[in-house]
């Protein structure tokens, strides 16, 4: 595939050669240019030989010499990426094969694209990979990586996977790191399939490709009340999450000890389930895994406690509401005491059941409009309403379930207003002075 320029900065490298929008560039030294990955691999370089064709088909050259870190002031229709890559597997997990029916097409699409991995940090699994294109990971030296690796056990990983090209992960993870790229990892823990004896092996697997593989997230597996006809699954109960706490618990102070770097974390929900305490805010190192649903809380706790006071003592509102997942809410509420105690705001905390993807999934992103708007009905909610953005498609202004923030608004007879799911915003969200 070619890039089509779909904008030239003024006064860039690419203005001044009159590469212009429409143009498609095919070629850079002698290589074809696939992707965006192709072309920021070659940018990188002090010497470039570009070809590039303009709309009515006329082909040039252009020649360029350059700093390395210097860009060429361009960017391409679709960032450059074409057609995102389907996923290939059939787990036994697969959160979107949970979903009830009549949602937007959108949410079905299963996709697993490398090249996400590295622009977005999305997991994927490489079993889609063929050995060509990974080859080229390897050459454009790709890094980081964020691979969901499961299990290190091929039989099991490709078990759960539902997929023959699940086995050989350990050995392409051996490859990346000869090639010196970095990778993240995560194992979606299925009780009886990748925990226990699996667990450790998995572990005991990744760390000798330390530093390059940089962290392990542990994240129980997610279960809907939509599972009829898919692998029955049970949800990690107390004594299984302690138990997964327990391994990992064992494994971080021996690769503390000897690599300084705690290496594998538990995602919060684990502690939750386990109703064990979290863990230092330090023992979270770099929360390189938030995004994974590691170390949420403990960072949210810090955040709250650290800027409680930096706005002064002005309310913004009289009364507000906040409305949170069911695990969230003993945070939640907590936090909102000390907002309350500080400005003088009486804050209301609804934690809501999810109905729409069932009881089971008990976490703030997954809920939709509708849950809140009946939850919420008739309860007193004072000026505002306030909830995570993360509950919003692309933290816009959809819900999963297609109601808009204007249509609950108007539900409910409240403002409606999404915030960032960090401690600092929520503090800064009851306060009057916002220019701090």
């Amino acid at each position: 595939m070619a890039l089509t320029v779909s904008l030239v900065l003024e006064d860039s490298i690419a203005e001044g050669l009159g590469i212009a929008v429409g143009d498609r560039l095919t070629h850079i030294n002698g290589e074809r240019v696939r992707d965006f990955v192709d072309f920021i691999y070659f940018e990188a370089m002090p010497e470039l030989d570009m070809t590039i064709v303009r709309p009515d088909g006329e082909e040039y050259q252009v020649s360029i010499e350059k700093d390395e870190t210097e860009p060429l002031g361009i960017a391409f229709e679709g960032d450059g990426v074409g057609k995102c890559r389907a996923c290939v597997n059939k787990c036994l997990f697969c959160f979107v094969d949970q979903l009830p029916e009549g949602m937007r097409k959108s949410l079905y699409f299963k996709d697993d694209d490398w090249r996400m991995s590295f622009v977005m940090g999305n997991y994927v699994t490489l079993t889609n990979v063929p050995e060509q294109e990974f080859e080229r990971i390897l050459k454009r030296k790709v890094s980081p990586l964020y691979i969901s690796v499961h299990a290190t056990d091929d039989e099991v990983r490709a078990q759960m996977l539902q997929q023959p090209r699940g086995r050989g992960i350990l050995d392409r993870l051996r490859r990346l790191k000869e090639a010196g790229i970095y990778f993240n990892c995560q194992a979606v823990i299925c009780k009886g399939y990748n925990d226990g004896a699996v667990l450790e092996k998995t572990i005991a697997d990744l760390a000798p490709l330390m530093p390059n593989a940089m962290s392990l997230a542990l994240v129980p597996v997610g279960l809907t009340g939509h599972r009829e006809g898919l692998c029955p699954l049970d949800i990690l109960d107390p004594k299984t999450a302690s138990d997964i706490i327990d391994i990992a618990e064992k494994w971080q102070k021996k690769l503390y000890a000897e690599h300084g770097t705690r290496f594998v974390f538990c995602a919060d929900e684990l502690y939750i389930r386990a109703h064990r305490e979290f863990p230092p805010t330090e023992e979270y190192e770099d929360f390189s895994q938030l995004e994974d649903g590691v170390g949420m809380v403990s960072l949210f706790n810090q955040d709250v406690r650290e800027t409680i006071g930096a706005f002064g003592r002005a309310p913004r509102y009289r009364e507000a509401s906040i409305v949170t997942g069911v695990d969230a809410a003993p945070y939640i509420e907590r936090a909102a005491r000390l907002c309350e105690a500080q400005y003088g705001t009486h804050i209301y905390v609804y934690p809501v059941v999810n109905e729409f993807f069932g009881h089971t999934v008990t976490v703030t992103g997954l809920l939709t409009g509708g849950d809140i708007a009946r939850a919420l009905a008739g309860k007193p909610l004072g000026e505002c309403l306030l909830l995570s953005n993360t509950m919003l498609r692309d933290r816009q202004d959809t819900f999963l379930d297609d109601m808009t923030l204007q249509e609950l608004s108007g539900t409910l007879g409240v403002a409606c207003r999404p915030i960032d799911p960090d401690g600092y915003s929520f503090v800064q969200a009851f306060a009057k002075n916002d220019n701090l």
